[in-house]
C-alpha cells in the first residue's frame, strides 16, 4: 500500500499577471461562469503567488496552469500595490489549453483589446507593454 502526501500550498496577497504578446496580438482570458470573483470577466494569465515563492516564478506557474504556456524572458513592467505585471514576447507556436478557470481565450489586436471590457488596471498594463512596439 503507498501513502499519499499531500502538501498545502497557502496563496500570498502577491498577485503577478503577464500581458502575453504574440505580435500583434495580445491574449487575454474569460473567466469562468462557475467562478466566485469576477465570473465571466476578461482577464490576463496569472494569479496569486504560493507563500515562499519567487514572484516572478509564481507568474510562470500561475500562466502554465492557465494556459498550458511555457514563458521565457519575461519582462517586468511594473508594481502596482499588490499586483506586479510582465510583458512577454511569444514568438512559437504553442497552443493555448485552457484550465477551469477560463472558458475562452482570445487573441486581440491592440485595437481590438478595448471592445472587451477589461478592468482599467490590466488596460493600463497592455497599453504599458505595448508601447515601445506602437512607437
Amino acid at each position: 500500500m503507498s501513502n499519499i502526501v499531500v502538501i498545502m500550498q497557502t496563496d500570498t496577497d502577491q498577485i503577478g499577471k503577464a500581458v502575453i504578446i504574440k505580435w500583434p496580438h495580445v491574449l487575454i482570458l474569460k473567466r469562468s461562469m462557475q467562478l466566485e470573483k469576477f465570473p465571466g470577466e476578461w482577464d490576463l494569465a496569472g494569479g496569486h503567488t504560493i507563500e515562499g515563492e519567487d514572484p516572478l516564478d509564481g507568474v510562470l506557474r500561475e500562466v502554465w496552469e492557465e494556459t498550458g504556456l511555457v514563458l521565457s524572458n519575461p519582462e517586468k513592467l511594473y508594481s502596482d500595490g499588490r499586483e506586479t505585471y510582465y510583458k512577454v514576447i511569444v514568438n512559437s507556436e504553442q497552443e493555448v489549453r485552457l484550465s477551469n478557470e477560463h472558458e475562452e481565450y482570445v487573441y486581440a489586436t491592440p485595437d481590438e483589446i478595448e471592445s472587451y471590457e477589461l478592468p482599467d488596471k490590466y488596460l493600463k498594463a497592455i497599453r504599458y507593454a505595448l508601447k515601445d512596439i506602437l512607437a
